[in-house]
């Protein structure tokens, strides 16, 4: 291991999904902390092409690497070749590995706590402590920062329009992180009613809020970017398990979080920021580690049973009221 005074060039790889990637956005920064007085070091981000535009306005990251299937082997030349003291494998799988096969310096490897996660499927047994994922990042590389206590960040500028904007992300990759789409119906005309401008984020939303002047519904509508410069425009948040949800979470906006099959011992939950969890207590939960695309039981009941009402009392304590 290079002594750290001497560290000059740091690599990050996190190729996706986007939760994920943003949940890495906080080592930058905290990197420079360590550094800024030692003469600075380099930090590289490889991350998937879809995913590099969040972060290339990121003052402390030097370059964005985007990854794309054709040009992989061109990445792992460039890492051969680009005499890094660290990389921090945040990705750990076949293709990180395969970026990576020729690297001899100091490699340090996300620990997944894969048999953690399976046993709180199969044997819903629960680790006594939660570690959250973005905290599992850091655990790789705690002698390399310096921690000040603040949590993700996306550098986007921030247009106040005066009036208190609530976002919605009623989508998920995975069915059973979904909460269903009538609710949000409902949600969101309560919310309407009560005098708040809402905003709709995804893309298969479109049937929502039709013909509310209080509703901007953005579905399909934007780019990565461009969601997230808006969800950064907003006062609140009110999301499923997903990746916008991170975002929101990036850009310190507080957030009202839905959980089904998801549980917040796996460490996916809204990272230094303030937020409510709505969740229903049952057995099942989680049915997965990552989501389903069904309820294995049919009933679907840590979502179903979870009402408007919950939902919005929990938005209210998020405000204070």
């Amino acid at each position: 291991m290079s002594a750290n005074h001497n560290l000059k060039k740091i690599l990050i790889i996190r190729l996706s999904s986007i939760g994920d990637v943003v949940l890495t956005s906080h080592l930058p920064r905290m990197i420079n902390n360590k550094f800024a007085g030692k003469g600075g070091a380099e930090v590289h981000l490889v991350t998937s092409s879809h995913i590099a535009p969040l972060f290339t306005n990121n003052p402390h990251i030097s370059r964005v690497i985007r990854y794309r299937v054709d040009v992989k082997d061109d990445i792992k030349l460039a890492i051969d070749n680009d005499n890094y003291d660290i990389i921090l494998d945040l990705q750990k799988n076949k293709i990180s590995s395969y970026l990576l096969s020729n690297y001899n310096g100091d490699l340090r490897i996300i620990d997944k706590h894969r048999s953690e996660k399976l046993k709180m499927v199969y044997l819903k047994k629960f680790p006594k402590e939660v570690t959250h994922v973005a905290e599992r990042y850091l655990n790789t590389c705690r002698d390399i920062i310096e921690d000040d206590g603040k949590g993700l960040e996306l550098y986007l500028k921030k247009e106040d329009s005066g009036k208190i904007t609530v976002g919605i992300a009623p989508e998920a990759y995975h069915n059973t992180k979904r909460w269903p789409k009538e609710r949000y119906a409902e949600l969101i005309d309560k919310l309407t009613t009560d005098g708040y401008n809402v905003s709709i984020f995804g893309l298969n939303n479109s049937n929502l809020g039709n013909g509310n002047q209080n509703v901007t519904n953005y579905s399909g509508s934007l780019s990565l970017v461009e969601t997230a410069k808006r969800i950064n425009e907003c006062d609140y948040f009110i999301s499923n398990d997903t990746g916008l949800m991170h975002i929101a979470s990036a850009c310190q906006v507080p957030i009202v979080l839905i959980f089904g099959s998801s549980v917040k011992e796996l460490g996916f939950t809204p990272y230094r920021i303030d937020y409510k969890l709505v969740e229903y207590d049952i057995w099942c939960r989680p049915c997965s580690h990552i989501g389903r695309s069904f309820c294995p039981l049919g009933h679907f009941r840590c979502m179903n049973e979870i009402s408007v009402e919950q939902v919005y009392n929990s938005f209210n304590k998020l405000r204070g009221k």
